[in-house]
This record gives C-alpha cells, sequence and structure tokens, in this order.
C-alpha cells in the first residue's frame, strides 16, 4: 500500500497524538474547529494495526494475458479503418449493445474517431473489432466455449487486421469489449460517469492479443446501491447481471421464500404440522414426523418449482431457492431434534427434504413433458444462522471434514448457499480465536456436502451506513478462503439501498470488491495506489493518508477497543472511545486540504472539479456525522450549524438518503433531529 510500509511508525504517532492531544477549554473558537480531546483519550498505542495478507496465493481460474506488438495501427495519424463487427440480428441485445456503444464512445472521447457498426452478413471485407461468435471468427474456433471458459470468461484474439473479443455468452463477450477497452485505450469505471481514459489519443497500435481470462467466482452479483441500481455500472465493471436466479413468487422472492411455497395463512390451520415448533416462524421440515404430511409438503414445493422452470421468461434460468426464513430460529420439535442428535446439525432435515424435491425435478425434466426444459438446475438453501452448520464431522486422522451419514450428502442439483450475518468482517476466515473460527469451519464442513458453494458475505455496518468498516484488511483473505472451498458464486452485502454512492471509503471498496472477486490473487496494494491515483488525481496523496490513517486506527478500533466479534456487522459504533474528537478534526481538515488541491480545475476543467470534489466530499461525510454526533456540545452554535450544512450539502450531492438499513432513519429525518432544513 502506498507510503504504508514506509512511515507506518510516524503515522501511528500522528494518529495518536490527534486522537490524545492535551486538554483545551470546552468552547473553541466559532471559526476554527477546537482542540478538545473529548472522549477516548486514555488509549494505549497500535501495535501492528496494518495486518497483511496472510492465506497466500490461492489456485484461481486462467488469467493468461499475452500481448504483443504487429507493427500495424488501429488508429494512425487520428484515422481508422476499423469498423465494430456484431452477429446478425443481435444489435438490440442488452450485452452487444452496451459493448458496441461504449466502443463507440471511448474511441470518440479518446480519439475522435467514429467507429461504424457492421452486422455480420457473411460478406466481409475491411478491419473489424469483432464482438462475439461471428462468420470471422468463431467462437469455437478460439475456444470461447462455456465448457473452456465458464459462464463468464473470455477470449481476445488478434486474428490478421482484426481483433476478436469474444465469450460462451453475449454477457462474457461483453466482458471481453470492456477489456480490449482497458488494454487499448485505458478503459476503467471507478464511479458513476467517473472513469480512466486515454486522451489524445492520435496513434494506436494492433498488438497480437492472446488473452484468456476467466473470472475466478463464475457469478459476482453486486450489493451496493451505487452500483447495483445502475445497469450500466454493472456492466462496465463486470458484474454478473442479477436476473439468475428464479424468484418463488415471479416477484422478488429470491430469499428467505419458504412461506412463499408453503404459506402460513393458506396451511397453519390445516396444517399446523408443516410449521416449526415452538414459534412456527420457520417450516418444519419432517413435518412432525408425519411422513404422509411431509410428503405432501415435498409435492407442493416440486410442483412450484417444475411450474416455474416451465416458465418461458424463466427459460435461461438455471437456480432456484428453498430457503429459509430471516430469523434465527429452528424447528425443535421431537423429530427435527432427533434428526439434529442423528446427524450433528438443524440444517441435515433441509438437505434431506431439498434432495428428494430435487429429485422430482431431475425426474420430470427426463420424461417427455419435461424434456424441454431440461436443464443443469440448482436448488439452492440458505445455510444461515440456525442451519449454519452441516451436519459433518471432522476426521482428526486425515485433517478432513466428512459426511455424517452418506444420506446428507447434498443431491448433484441442491446446493448450499452460505451465509452468517453473525460473523466478523472486519476479521479473516482462517484465523483461530475469533468470532469467525466456527463460520470458517462450517464453511469447510459444507465442502464436503455441496460440489458448490454460493457464499453470502457482508462489507458494512448496517446499523450505522455513515460510518467506515474497516473489512479492507481481510476481504482478499475472506475471498481466498472461499475460492478454496470451491465456491462459484460470491455476494458481498453492502449498503444495497443507499443508492448514490457510499462514504466511509465504501466506494474503493466496492471497486476492489469488482477486481478481487474476478481474480482473487489480484495485487491489493497496485490496486489501492491506481484507485486513489486516478479518483482524487491531484489530491491522491491527502485522501491516501487520510485513508491510511483511518486504517491504522481501525485496527486499533478491533484489536484493542472492542470494535470486533459476534455480528460486527450491527456493532454500535457511536461511541467516544472509538472516535476521538481530535482525530476527527484532523481528518476533517484533510479532506478540506483535498478539496484546496483539486481547484486547479475549478476554472480550467468544471466539470472535472465538480467530480473530484463530490469524491473528496463523500468521505468528509463520514467525518463530520461523527463530530456532530459525539462532539455537539464541545462547539459553538456557529461553528456546529457549518458543519451541519456542510454534511447536509455534501449528503445530497452524492445522493445519500440513508442513515442505517432501516428504511425509516433517513438523512432527511437525522437533519430534521438536528435543526438543519
Amino acid at each position: 500500500m502506498k507510503n504504508i510500509k514506509k512511515i507506518i511508525c510516524l503515522l501511528l504517532a500522528s494518529i495518536m497524538i490527534f486522537a490524545v492531544g492535551c486538554k483545551t477549554p470546552d468552547s473553541p473558537s466559532s471559526e476554527q474547529p477546537g482542540d478538545n480531546n473529548g472522549g477516548g483519550s486514555n488509549v494505549d498505542s497500535p501495535v501492528n494495526p496494518v495486518k497483511p495478507n496472510s492465506f497466500g496465493e490461492v489456485k484461481g481460474e486462467k488469467h493468461d494475458y499475452k500481448i504483443t506488438e504487429t507493427g500495424k495501427y488501429i488508429i494512425n495519424a487520428g484515422r481508422t479503418d476499423y469498423k465494430i463487427l456484431i452477429p446478425k440480428g443481435m444489435a438490440e441485445n442488452e450485452y452487444i449493445a452496451s459493448a458496441v456503444s461504449d466502443l463507440k464512445l471511448m474511441f470518440s472521447e479518446a480519439a475522435d474517431v467514429e467507429l461504424e457498426v457492421v452486422e455480420d452478413d457473411g460478406q466481409l471485407t475491411g478491419k473489424y473489432l469483432a464482438v462475439h461468435s461471428t462468420s470471422l471468427c468463431s467462437a469455437e474456433s478460439i475456444g470461447a466455449t462455456s465448457e473452456k471458459l465458464g459462464r463468464g470468461g473470455f477470449r481476445i484474439v488478434t486474428k490478421g487486421d482484426n481483433v476478436i473479443m469474444c465469450g460462451a455468452t453475449p454477457e462474457s463477450s461483453m466482458y471481453a469489449a470492456y477489456e480490449f477497452l482497458h488494454q487499448a485505450l485505458g478503459f476503467d469505471l471507478l464511479y458513476t460517469d467517473y472513469y480512466v481514459l486515454d486522451k489524445n489519443v492520435t496513434d494506436l497500435k494492433l498488438m497480437n492479443y492472446d488473452v484468456t481470462d476467466i473470472p475466478d467466482f463464475e457469478y459476482r452479483i453486486q450489493s451496493t446501491g451505487w452500483i447495483r441500481y445502475n445497469d450500466q455500472n454493472v456492466k462496465r465493471m463486470k458484474w454478473t447481471n442479477e436476473e439468475w436466479i428464479i424468484p418463488a413468487d415471479e416477484s422478488a422472492g429470491n430469499w428467505h421464500n419458504t412461506f412463499i411455497y408453503l404459506p402460513p395463512a393458506t396451511y397453519k390451520v390445516s396444517r399446523p404440522e408443516w410449521y416449526s415448533e415452538p414459534r412456527g416462524d420457520q417450516l418444519c421440515y419432517t413435518a412432525h414426523g408425519n411422513e404422509d404430511l411431509r410428503a405432501e409438503m415435498i409435492e407442493i414445493v416440486s410442483a412450484r418449482i417444475i411450474e416455474l422452470f416451465s416458465m418461458e421468461k424463466y427459460k435461461n434460468y438455471n437456480h432456484i431457492s428453498v430457503s429459509i426464513e430471516d430469523n434465527q430460529n429452528c424447528c425443535i420439535c421431537e423429530t427435527c431434534s432427533a434428526a439434529k442428535q442423528k446427524y450433528g446439525a438443524d440444517s441435515a432435515v433441509i438437505i434431506l427434504f431439498l434432495n428428494e424435491v430435487a429429485s422430482i425435478v431431475e425426474e420430470w425434466m427426463n420424461t417427455d413433458a419435461g424434456a424441454q426444459y431440461k436443464r443443469d438446475f440448482r436448488i439452492l438453501f440458505f445455510a444461515y444462522h440456525a442451519t449454519n452448520a452441516a451436519p459433518v464431522v471432522y476426521d482428526e486422522t486425515t485433517k478432513e471434514y466428512k459426511p455424517s451419514a452418506p444420506e446428507v450428502v447434498c443431491h448433484p442439483n441442491v446446493a448450499v448457499y452460505f451465509a452468517e450475518t453473525n460473523g466478523d468482517y472486519t476479521q479473516n476466515f482462517h484465523d483461530e480465536g475469533t468470532a469467525n473460527t466456527q463460520v470458517g469451519k462450517n464453511m469447510k464442513g459444507w465442502g464436503a456436502l455441496s460440489n458448490e458453494i454460493y457464499f453470502w458475505s457482508y462489507s458494512t455496518n448496517f446499523s450505522y451506513f455513515l460510518t467506515p468498516y474497516n473489512s479492507f484488511d481481510t476481504v482478499q483473505d475472506i475471498l481466498k478462503f472461499a475460492k478454496n472451498e470451491d465456491t462459484m458464486f460470491i455476494m458481498i452485502q453492502d449498503q444495497w439501498i443507499q443508492p448514490g454512492g457510499q462514504t466511509g471509503f465504501g466506494v474503493y471498496k466496492n471497486w476492489l470488491h469488482s477486481k478481487l472477486e474476478w481474480d482473487v490473487n489480484a495485487n491489493v496494494s497496485e490496486l489501492e495506489d491506481y484507485f486513489f491515483d486516478n479518483y482524487f488525481l491531484e489530491a491522491s496523496d491527502t485522501m491516501h493518508q487520510l485513508f491510511n490513517e483511518y486504517r491504522a486506527w481501525a485496527r486499533y478500533q478491533t484489536d484493542s477497543l472492542g470494535y470486533k466479534g459476534f455480528r460486527s456487522v450491527y456493532y454500535g459504533a457511536i461511541k467516544e472511545a472509538l472516535w476521538p474528537q481530535r482525530m476527527l478534526e484532523r481528518w476533517i481538515s484533510l479532506t478540506d486540504k483535498a478539496r484546496k488541491e483539486i481547484e486547479i480545475y475549478k476554472q480550467s476543467n468544471p466539470e472535472l472539479y465538480r467530480k473530484l470534489d463530490k469524491h473528496i466530499a463523500m468521505e468528509s461525510i463520514a467525518f463530520r456525522y461523527l463530530l456532530v454526533s459525539l462532539y455537539s456540545s464541545k462547539y459553538e452554535p456557529t461553528y456546529l450549524n457549518s458543519v451541519k450544512q456542510t454534511f447536509a450539502n455534501d449528503a445530497m450531492n452524492a445522493g445519500l438518503t440513508l442513515v442505517s438499513s432501516m428504511n425509516s432513519q433517513t438523512i432527511e429525518k437525522l437533519l430534521s433531529q438536528w435543526g438543519v432544513m
């Protein structure tokens, strides 16, 4: 990480000086922040504040880039003979259309050349940038098939004077186009409408491309609002389309949906055995031991899944879930308790239930009626809270987990969706003695039962959206751990309902996620330097200093001040000890300094200045929020009101609307409480 190795001792000393400081009067000048130490000053110096990644390199997928010069040009002296070639009839395909649109846009912005678009008619003359499989070069001929590349992998190949960008699907061919733009013109989206791109290009060499790139996680679902709700951001950052799993209610019932299949309003009176003891807030997968009633449950769930797989609108979907309701309970009836005793985990009854469902669906797909809908389907279930543990035993001799019984091995068409909010995402999964010790063991246990693991991770404090959450230190290790356990799907839940952006360096965090989920062994230090240099430009050093200071302090928060452990993603983060007043003042002053450093663009490039100022302001939001929340009594009204007003202006400009994951806790209400209109 930039500077961190060279100045870590000085950095820590600086942080402690500003965190501890000296006591001054309680009423600072209204012109400047006060020097009052506030709470949380009696702390020891941090020890080893920034831990390096310790999991080591893991076996990922193929990221093979062979790129050499040809002596030819795509653009020469500001002119080009190249055209974009796409398959006939695919101009309206959303992925091909996105690739074409941005190829045209980026070439225009970078080099002021306009690329004509040609649909393949088999009569080709000229030079082409070809997207997807065409008569110029088929996917099969260059090994761009799903068998070789999976769902998301792609090839970029030079054939004669032509560049071929191709994957097994239009979506993966779009990924290839964005990677070509990155290699040729430096394109990289960092934030909505803000991307890196070479400019004033008059000559662009034709390179001899022989690129094969396969994402380490086949499904990569974004869960921060500024990306999730912006389809262009999803595509440009090479995230997987979220429409990959069939909702049980044909609407939003992707998860926590067992009551959609078997609604209590319909069945609870006549079939009370279908619901859990004692609360009835989950299913009872054994029907309290009544085999006939259990068979009826399985029949209803199977029939609904068959119905959904038969629908035309879901013909390209391979996944569906039957997932427990969103609470920490499970059935404790006599039969379920006996099963837990026998197999070693509450989840065993779910596996047994869904294995039978999957067999029924598979048998239907092998009939004449179901043949046209046959696919390599998966039925997912949550390993979540009470069902997080797998029914396995640990073999001390082999140091491996094994099924507690043969019947609890998942059917080939059943897969586990591993999620645990009770864990601690400021810590690694492989370290002993943390809140994640058992979580990591549980994940390894599922590897003995399920051919594939689908992983739902976390990276924010859901109670306090406007505070930083230090998953920066551990996210790569956690992803490496997941890759080692044959995880093919990853979703890191962040501020999914915060639409415009994210404070606490959340924009960098989610950009970093996009890179690591594609290549889990990527060099994080290099990525971090690249992001800060391009996202903040002249303010890079100052903002990087702020980030490094926060990271060092955040490690001290976890190691010495208790910001870690069970359900740290809901930790009560608004405490003076965690955020000393002088330190917050210092960090705000660094954002003020950064804003001055980009003023060189204020007149020469007002649009760029506006974007850079927004980037910096977004990070100041967290520290102004904490300062007002914790230390309002320390300031004179004039200064305090100016801090509140700056916070309000910056939050609204950034498009932030929520203080926490509770929709009712809005910034609008917060400002009303603060007396800011």
